[in-house]
């Protein structure tokens, strides 16, 4: 059988096993507090801090699975005042949004603290370990036995690569959002889970309070 190439033709003179040249791209954003090995910063935008982030209002619904979802709450002041009062586990939070050493999106709902010296401990922990993230890589872990978070901080800090997406987010705040929450928004009454909360009922506790028959 003759030879159907030459030696010289075969040889490579280079190596290409560099990959193929990609973009990448930024279609997920996640929803939650980062994972306890993930290091990770929050993105600054015009404000100072957490003030970047306005409170809004979530409540956490189980599913049939009986995983707790969050869902945003929208519509008319008095809509949502209706939610408070309706909706199981409604929570005020700052949606932070961040990155990932790994370049994972995410939004953190980090509740909002109106005291420090008066907050749940997982509260205020998670407050003062956001309010970091904005200019060091950090970490957070749970600490069970103490109700709180545990806060880290990198070491070396300029480890981590000088790169654009960490200075500036790929995907703008609302849209990040929309794809964290993945339609999971309640803007009416018409939503099923508002719908299938129930009503409200005025006890007889409640009629003797306010007739000043039972005090405080």
């Amino acid at each position: 059988m003759a030879n159907i190439f030459k030696l010289d033709q075969v040889v490579s003179k280079n190596k290409y096993n560099k990959g193929i040249a990609t973009t990448q791209r930024f279609d997920v954003v996640d929803l939650g507090k980062p994972g306890a090995d993930d290091w990770f910063k929050l993105y600054t935008f015009t404000e100072q801090g957490l003030d970047n982030f306005p409170p809004v209002m979530i409540c956490k619904t189980k599913d049939p699975e009986g995983k707790l979802n969050p869902y945003l709450i929208g519509g008319s002041e008095d809509f949502k005042a209706a939610c408070a009062e309706k909706l199981p586990r409604v929570q005020y939070c700052h949606l932070t949004y961040g990155i990932t050493t790994h370049k994972r999106l995410f939004v953190w709902p980090v509740v909002y603290v109106e005291d420090v010296n008066e907050g749940i401990g997982w509260h205020v922990s998670a407050y003062e370990i956001a309010g970091a993230a904005f200019s060091r890589w950090t970490q957070i872990r749970s600490d069970k036995p103490n109700s709180r978070y545990i806060h880290l901080d990198l070491d070396d800090q300029d480890q981590v690569p000088k790169e654009k997406v960490f200075e500036t987010p790929p995907i703008d705040y609302e849209t990040a959002l929309n794809k964290a929450f993945k339609n999971r928004y309640i803007s009416s009454e018409d939503h099923p889970v508002y719908k299938n909360a129930g009503s409200v009922l005025e006890t007889n506790f409640q009629k003797m309070k306010m007739k000043g028959v039972v005090k405080s």
